[in-house]
């Protein structure tokens, strides 16, 4: 087995370094060949995947949280229409929350896991965008969770408290848009005041956005949070991290394969916790498209 280790060496609290030198001494004591690849600037790690000459490897790996994975993916599929290689991911980014859904919740069973060589074809995201055409594993947010991960950006260092303090910074000037959206072919209007469109369950590091949905399941659940006063969303938002908001009245969750999505102002996007473009965008499930270490 050969691997190429794609480090962010600021992910998280700055532990790309340090868990890629764990997972070198750890792959070197079982006879596991690899490379290592750093990056030196957010979007390097989408020139790095793009540029590997990927038939020298058994599985590429991405060393940091969902921005990393984002940019990897991204990376790999830019010239290409599929790859065979399986994807895997050491998680020490701020949230972590795609890898969840694998099943896996520290970086030291992410790299038994590699080794053991067990893999499951996924689901990914596909958006067409202001920003052009990239892919999503996690999730593709709008209104207050999207503006959440803006505001959370200053606190990175707090690691997945960061959400938390961008929620409370986000309420404060709480706000619903008028969006119109279109799942396979059927026409909504709704005032929203955030609209997920998810391929796992997680955003935030532990926030259960999507309860329901399933990496494999070919569809996107789409989670709706119409217009709500501050008192009603603080009352909501602890009940994210159990999942239960979704019984709320006040919040929808639909499904589909093909959505677009339209506001009255222009949105900001948080496709995998990364912040760019905005909407109008137009979104599609790619039904196993990847394979991934679990």
């Amino acid at each position: 087995m050969k691997l190429c280790l794609i480090v962010n060496p600021h992910a998280g609290k700055k532990q790309g370094l340090a868990a890629a030198e764990k997972a070198s001494e750890l792959f070197k004591s079982k006879n596991i060949k690899f490379d290592i690849k750093i990056s030196k600037k957010p979007g390097d790690s989408i020139k790095l995947a793009e540029g590997l000459k990927i038939e020298d490897y058994n599985g590429i790996i991405a060393v940091g949280g969902d921005g990393t994975l984002f940019e990897v993916i991204n990376g790999l599929l830019k010239n290409r229409n599929s790859i065979s290689l399986p994807i895997g991911q050491i998680p020490v980014g701020t949230g972590n929350s795609f890898i969840k859904d694998l099943g896996i919740v520290s970086p030291d069973q992410a790299m038994k896991v590699i080794m053991a060589g067990n893999t499951r074809d996924i689901d990914l995201g596909y958006f067409t965008g202001t920003s052009g055409n990239f892919y999503f594993a996690n999730l593709l947010g709008t209104g207050f969770v999207s503006n959440v991960a803006y505001r959370a950006g200053k606190y990175k260092k707090l690691g997945s408290l960061s959400y938390i303090f961008g929620v409370l910074e986000e309420v404060a000037v709480l706000k619903s848009v008028k969006i119109e959206l279109k799942i396979d072919g059927k026409d909504y209007t709704r005032n929203a005041v955030f609209t997920e469109i998810c391929n796992s369950q997680y955003t935030g590091g532990d926030m259960l956005m999507a309860p329901g949905a399933r990496i494999n399941d070919g569809v996107l659940d789409i989670v709706i949070l119409n217009k709500v006063s501050r008192i009603k969303l603080l009352s909501l938002f602890p009940k994210i991290f159990k999942g239960t908001h979704i019984l709320d009245p006040a919040v929808e969750v639909l499904h589909g394969k093909k959505i677009s999505l339209k506001s009255i102002t222009p949105l900001a996007l948080t496709p995998d916790g990364e912040t760019f473009g905005n909407t109008p965008i137009e979104v599609s499930i790619c039904p196993k498209k990847i394979k991934m270490f679990c």
